[in-house]
């Protein structure tokens, strides 16, 4: 899309494009383009074995004392939390039917509690994560720990895409200014480090994301893709 990258490999599976890329600082990225698949974010491990579901990435981060989800406050229509425990968790991924919304939080409670009304009335899904880019602008990082990357991007037209990176030493601000140079207009952060285990299928093969996959087990929650006809699991249980 950009001078400056290139694509270099797209397997042919017709629900999920791969697409490698590399910016012009040299860091490569394969980009995983949902074609007309439902997304919803769940609770429950999305099972690989059924043919529905074609890609399945970590969402919000696990509180590590409860393997609750941390800031996942509106699940499906029932509201898990008022308020937002992790200050740092600054963007809103807002998810109403077959709509996606990436944004900024509220400044003020009264703002926050009305976009939980509306999103619960609606029986849509609001989770926090950090923001990486809004408006095509990349946010602003201290300097923080470096590790693979991983987000939700917003494309023009509202496409929405995976984007994971495949070097292992990337800063937060780094994959904030990569991602707008691969022409994100809005981009949220996907739980990565050793909770960073994922999937797409190409044709019948589930090829595995991730690296250190350390922590698969206490995964709490996964923003997933399946064929609209899949009965993509409901909300669980209050913790």
């Amino acid at each position: 899309m950009l001078a400056g990258f290139f694509a270099c490999r797209q397997p042919t599976t017709r629900q999920v494009r791969v697409e490698e890329r590399q910016t012009a600082s040299g860091h490569r990225y394969s980009i995983f383009h949902p074609q007309k698949l439902a997304v919803r974010v769940v609770t429950s491990r999305p099972p690989a074995a059924d043919s529905a579901y074609q890609l399945s990435v970590a969402a919000a981060y696990t509180n590590l004392e409860n393997d609750q989800p941390l800031d996942l406050l509106v699940d499906q229509g029932r509201v898990r939390q008022t308020k937002p425990i992790i200050p740092f968790l600054d963007g809103v991924l807002q998810s109403v039917g077959d709509t996606l919304t990436i944004g900024r939080l509220p400044a003020g409670p009264a703002q926050l509690g009305a976009q939980l009304a509306g999103v619960r009335r609606r029986h849509g899904t609001l989770l926090l994560q950090e923001l990486l880019v809004l408006n095509g602008k990349p946010q602003r990082f201290g300097p923080g720990n470096a590790f693979q990357r991983r987000a939700l991007v917003e494309f023009a037209a509202h496409r929405f895409a995976v984007a994971e990176s495949a070097a292992d030493n990337l800063t937060m601000s780094q994959f904030a200014e990569d991602l707008r140079e691969l022409g994100a207009q809005n981009a949220l952060y996907l739980d990565m480090g050793d909770w960073d285990e994922g999937w797409y299928k190409a044709g019948n093969e589930v090829v595995k994301l991730g690296a250190r996959r350390t922590q698969t087990a206490r995964q709490s929650n996964w923003l997933v893709f399946a064929t609209p006809v899949a009965a993509l699991p409901g909300p669980s249980p209050a913790p």
